[in-house]
């Protein structure tokens, strides 16, 4: 008989161990299928940044949770996301569900189909329908006669977004939106701004060393545009799931001068701590550098609403909000919850097109 060498005998007993593990495995899963939980998401019945900002950022955390956190060992959810609990939704609040459903679709390929629609409130129901809610994430719905209107706001460019820096359909958005500033009687150039942003978001939002809590999707953003018949005035916005401005700020060439700027100001938090400071202080910084080219800073972003009277723009971004009044007024605010990324949202009063914009 053929004596077995040593080495050859520890391979053996390897492989065994191997097949034997396997073996156990195959057994426990048929003792132990997976077990399927149905987790019910219930959103803010006020899912508004404004008035309800508190409840609408814990209802988008749960749901991300719920998706996007790993599930333990042969325990999987079906996530069941509750619209019925929904009473008013903002076109901000809506966009930003929008790309968190839209993260969820994409990472998990996640099926979608709308459940329950009967008990949906009809005005949210509505907004969503006019903001190209369920088109975007390839939802069919059941339409009615009165979905382009939901009694406070018209959509004026239906939800978008991209990854890249597409030339072509930044182009096609410009269009679009320049004929929106015919019809409302405002200065094209205004809308530069949501280009702007769209190339802030690509080139800074998303740093590859940050260790980030959800996985997010690379360089995308979503955007869209509304008007208000009681405003008299066309909101237009865009979203990220990045890192927020001031997490960004440590990493731009210009972070010393934005120090220096915040040591001037007297901050309620901390340093670290006050993001509206930091907001505010980058966008100074930016209006007094001289860089050029797209995506250089945030003097843009408040370009548009600079002298223009009744505009303003908001900025949410980590947990810090600025919001800057064509007269100048500054008013800032801070909070404990994170976004999740940054919402800028531009409000722009009708009839304004003798006013240019500030270069």
């Amino acid at each position: 008989m053929k004596r077995i060498s040593p080495i050859y005998a520890i391979k053996i007993s390897r492989r065994a161990i191997r097949s034997w593990q396997k073996n156990l495995e195959r057994k426990r899963t048929k003792r132990c299928p997976i077990k399927w939980i149905e987790k019910r998401v219930i959103l803010s019945e006020n899912f508004n940044f404004s008035a309800n900002y508190i409840e609408t950022v814990q209802s988008l955390q749960e749901f991300k949770r719920a998706t996007l956190s790993k599930p333990k060992s042969r325990v999987r959810h079906k996530v069941y996301i509750d619209l019925a609990s929904v009473k008013d939704i903002s076109i901000a609040g809506a966009l930003v569900l929008a790309a968190e459903i839209d993260r969820w679709r994409r990472l998990k390929r996640a099926s979608l189909k709308p459940r329950d629609t009967e008990n949906w409130d009809p005005i949210v129901k509505r907004t969503l329908t006019s903001l190209g809610f369920f088109d975007l994430l390839g939802v069919r719905i059941e339409r009615s006669a009165n979905d382009d209107f939901n009694g406070k706001e018209v959509v004026v460019l239906p939800m978008v977004t991209d990854a890249r820096l597409d030339g072509e359909m930044l182009y096609r958005i410009g269009e679009h939106l320049e004929v929106v500033a015919g019809v409302f009687r405002q200065d094209p150039t205004i809308y530069a701004a949501l280009t702007e942003a769209a190339y802030n978001s690509t080139l800074h939002a998303y740093p590859t060393d940050h260790n980030y809590e959800f996985q997010p999707l690379w360089k995308r953003w979503w955007a869209t545009a509304c008007w208000s018949p009681q405003e008299s005035a066309v909101r237009f916005m865009i979203y990220d799931q990045g890192v927020g401005i001031p997490a960004t700020l440590p990493r731009s060439q210009k972070w010393e001068r934005i120090r220096e700027y915040i040591s001037k100001v007297p901050l309620i938090g901390g340093f670290s701590n006050d993001a509206s400071a930091m907001i505010e202080a980058a966008i100074e910084v930016s209006r007094t550098s001289r860089d050029g080219g797209h995506g250089k800073g945030l003097k843009d972003v408040v370009a548009p609403v600079t002298g223009l009277e009744g505009g303003r723009v908001r900025i949410l971004s980590g947990r810090g909000c600025y919001l800057c009044y064509g007269d100048g007024t500054i008013e800032k605010s801070d909070s404990d919850l994170h976004i999740g990324g940054t919402l800028i949202e531009w409000t722009i009063p009708t009839g304004h097109a003798e006013v240019g914009v500030e270069s």
